[in-house]
């Protein structure tokens, strides 16, 4: 009888050991390769602004890869740089944008209106966009790329 005891102990023993190592190196593995957490990937020569008067809207089409369904938008800031370097708000034609995770780039549309047109410089202007994002890991901002397809020309 303690002959068996003596072997279940044994394979008790090796069962928490392979259960040890495998955890152990499951979190070891966590470490040296962390899981690719981006939301998504932009795809800046996709891009387009139409150009036009200060007063006026701007078509603005988007293009990126979505990596995660797990993430809600949770704040859309839109501003413009003018050609004298100053920033301003802008509207845009749409509160938030979705759509599914893929390999594919999706493009969207949207159009913009800059709130206080009187007050921007005529000339090359380029577009920012901040994106908050709410994660399982918490809050994340993801910013519009800088790239020659942000621009645009305000008359």
């Amino acid at each position: 009888m303690w002959a068996d005891a003596e072997n279940w102990k044994k394979v008790i023993g090796v069962v928490t050991a392979i259960f040890a190592a495998v955890t152990g190196g499951y979190t070891l593995w966590g470490k040296v390769f962390p899981p690719d957490k981006r939301i998504l990937e932009w795809a800046p020569t996709h891009f387009s602004i139409s150009n036009g008067p200060a007063n006026g809207s701007f078509k603005v089409v988007a293009a990126r890869k979505k990596f995660r369904d797990d993430c809600s938008v949770e704040g859309f800031l839109l501003e413009v740089r003018d050609s004298a370097l100053f920033v301003h708000k802008a509207k845009s034609s749409i509160a938030k944008f979705s759509g599914p995770a893929g390999k594919d780039i999706d493009k969207f549309a949207y159009s913009i209106t800059i709130e206080n047109p009187k007050k921007v410089a005529k000339g090359r202007a380029t577009l920012l966009a901040h994106i908050r994002y709410k994660c399982p890991e918490g809050e994340i901002t993801v910013n519009y790329p800088k790239h020659p397809n942000l621009t645009f020309m305000v008359e």
